[in-house]
């Protein structure tokens, strides 16, 4: 059991025997009252997403799951398919599962999943990953770094802010927690 202000991210959690994913949330502190934990939680059953509120003195039941690393084979229609590296056996994940995570998949990169009993439960990227820029504005003579930073089409389909001196071509690398520019790759 943790407290409610424990709670982050990506935790599974037990409510009334269902689990849920937390997809987000926020400590509220009121000027008057008691502090409260604000989230948006996904029901791992029917993959709906609900506002849930909590105490902040609740205690939560946090489930511990088992770990694995995976390799990202290809995609099928709906369904991704990754491969164990230690028994070979093929899980396909739906993209509804998968989320925001799709636009990380690159073939033969290793991912975590989390499962419990055997049943999926989350799956995530390494924390930084590598991509080609395929397409961003020229930047401007004259422009401070600070201040003139602009959007790059990376070779995975995703749209990052870069510094000035990132062109079409270049490698960077890319933080996946919050898909933001982290730095240039020198290749």
């Amino acid at each position: 059991m943790i407290s409610a202000t424990q709670i982050r991210k990506g935790m599974i959690i037990r409510l009334d025997d269902k689990l849920f994913r937390v997809e987000d949330m926020k400590h509220i502190t009121p000027g008057k009252g008691n502090a409260i934990v604000q989230t948006k939680i996904r029901d791992l059953n029917d993959m709906s997403i609900r506002d849930f509120r909590f105490r902040s003195a609740e205690k939560i039941d946090r489930v511990v799951l088992d770990q694995k690393e995976l390799s990202y084979s290809y995609q099928d229609g709906d369904q991704y398919y990754f491969m164990d590296s230690e028994t070979y056996e093929q899980i396909g994940l739906s993209s509804e599962f998968l989320g925001d995570v799709i636009v990380y998949l690159v073939e033969g990169e290793s991912y975590s999943m989390e499962s419990f009993e055997d049943k999926p439960m989350n799956i995530a990227p390494p924390m930084t990953m590598e991509f080609e820029v395929i397409e961003c504005e020229q930047s401007m003579k004259g422009a401070t770094v600070q201040s003139s930073y602009k959007p790059a089409k990376l070779s995975n389909e995703m749209e990052v802010m870069v510094p000035p001196f990132v062109d079409t071509g270049m490698v960077i690398k890319v933080d996946t927690r919050d898909g933001s520019y982290i730095e240039r790759v020198s290749k």
